[in-house]
């Protein structure tokens, strides 16, 4: 306990943010022994399963003849850290803001009823890969869709300082006129750190399993990349896998010490329209996209 405290005081952070994080390292929370993704279909029950992200993710069988599949003219996505749910009315901006999209790609995302009942009202197949549980409501990185996906795997990587993990989801996609799939991976970035090695590890494992898939790709979520350092590992693994970042041209999206911590990347689609909100229904503003995928791109695969 005192341990906590004392990275926490060197790290300057406000004393609210400092008496949450004591408290959830205290006693509120429960934290899964390995990778727990929690998935529901549409109609059916919850599903908890332990797929960790591997080699194997990439040589499984997935399903040609599929009739599940997102228009490759017009793929949209919303992007948002919700905070937890923890602000008024974020089920009513959060309910707006998905009506129309394709896929839903959150960070701090509660399991709890309001979120339960919004994906079902909305018709989303949904996975969580669960970060830890508060009074028994489980908080991850939750990726929805109204297409059913293909497969779904996740990583998990623990916070140096106060040990909740932070979890990353990867989610696959049949995408029509074309054999490739798309795939959606929804990161939520280690923040509480003195130097960079476990933000690094982190980035460096998921860039590791993007390398092995050679079809359109989306990475979105909250990097935490608040300094120099953490902006230029996430750019690398941009580089590495040749993504390209959203510009958005609004001012709106969530900075911390100066730096945007929201971003998506993309490969092998492009940006048709994008916008930034701006709510106070969470310390994060919502991006949205609509997506296409490259012509050239396409034509190559067929």
């Amino acid at each position: 306990m005192l341990r906590h405290r004392t990275y926490l005081k060197k790290l300057r952070l406000p004393a609210l943010l400092v008496f949450l994080l004591i408290l959830i390292v205290d006693g509120c929370s429960s934290i899964p022994e390995q990778i727990q993704l929690v998935q529901q279909e549409l109609g059916n029950e919850l599903i908890r399963s332990a797929e960790a992200c591997n080699e194997e993710s990439f040589t499984t069988n997935l399903p040609f003849l599929y009739t599940d599949r997102l228009d490759t003219k017009n793929i949209s996505i919303l992007n948002w850290n919700i905070y937890k749910g923890r602000r008024e009315n974020w089920d009513e901006d959060l309910q707006k803001l998905s009506a129309k999209r394709d896929i839903i790609i959150l960070q701090e995302a509660p399991l709890n009823e309001k979120m339960q009942d919004l994906l079902d009202e909305q018709r989303f197949h949904w996975t969580l890969n669960s970060a830890f549980a508060i009074n028994g409501k489980e908080v991850g990185v939750l990726t929805a869709s109204k297409v059913k996906p293909l497969e779904s795997c996740g990583l998990r990587h623990a916070e140096p300082l106060i040990r909740l993990p932070k979890t990353t989801l990867i989610t696959w996609y049949k995408i029509s006129g074309t054999s490739k799939t798309l795939l959606v991976a929804n990161i939520h970035g280690i923040n509480f750190t003195l130097g960079t090695e476990s933000y690094n590890n982190q980035i460096k494992s998921l860039q590791d399993i993007l390398y092995r898939h050679d079809g359109p790709l989306i990475v979105a979520g909250d990097f935490n990349s608040w300094s120099t350092e953490r902006k230029n590992i996430m750019t690398e693994m941009a580089n590495a896998l040749e993504l390209w970042p959203l510009t958005c041209k609004t001012s709106n999206r969530c900075t911390i010490f100066g730096s945007t911590v929201d971003h998506i990347f993309y490969r092998g689609l492009e940006p048709v329209t994008h916008e930034t909100h701006r709510v106070s229904t969470s310390d994060h503003n919502p991006i949205t996209v609509q997506f296409r995928v490259v012509p050239l791109k396409l034509a190559e695969q067929k």
